[in-house]
């Protein structure tokens, strides 16, 4: 399972990349439609601000741990493959973000990518590619074991697997992005002038 999960990460991972890239150019040329995607996450980052216009690390790992742990657990509906819904979505959001910024000529897109999203996305990209992965390694075994095709796959094991897979590799690299995003991040922006 370790192997077939690791190849799925990657290629979620793949389809991420083109995904934000083909986003990014198309909300490049469509500015309204990039600020009505924004304006859908607008209260998901809201949420996490605080008084003194800082991200609460707390609200920021629960928001991010619950986004991952959605992924896994849509994997439980068979057939629909609804995890590439996470994927689908979190790529239109940074390729919104990546064409405002592009078109508004005030920061450079490369410049935010490498110092507002990479620093903490090493450790938080990993882990929804993951997630994303792991759901949709779930949803295709258990359709799969519903049309009698995946007999040598044993649900509890794969289950459990998943879990301490959730637990003892995404939950740390959230961990660790939460603590990037809220404490490092901000400098390297500032440092950057963006």
């Amino acid at each position: 399972m370790r192997q077939k999960l690791t190849k799925m990460t990657l290629i979620v991972a793949g389809i991420f990349i083109v995904m934000t890239a083909v986003f990014g150019f198309y909300f490049y040329e469509h500015q309204t439609d990039a600020q009505d995607i924004m304006a859908l996450y607008t209260p998901t980052v809201e949420n996490v601000v605080t008084e003194e216009d800082g991200i609460s690390l707390l609200l920021l790992l629960r928001n991010n741990l619950f986004a991952c742990a959605l992924c896994v657990g849509l994997g439980l509906i068979p057939a629909l493959f609804l995890p590439i819904w996470a994927l689908l979505s979190n790529s239109m959001m940074i390729g919104a973000l990546l064409g405002l910024v592009g078109v508004s000529g005030i920061m450079s897109p490369l410049k935010t990518v490498l110092f507002g999203l990479l620093p903490h996305g090493i450790f938080e990209l990993p882990a929804f590619f993951l997630s994303m992965a792991m759901g949709i390694y779930l949803c295709r075994t258990l359709s799969l074991k519903l049309l009698g095709k995946a007999k040598e796959e044993k649900l509890l094991p794969m289950l459990n697997g998943i879990a301490k897979g959730f637990v003892l590799v995404v939950m740390p690299l959230l961990l660790v992005a939460a603590v990037i995003e809220c404490y490092v991040t901000p400098y390297l922006m500032q440092f950057a002038q963006i």
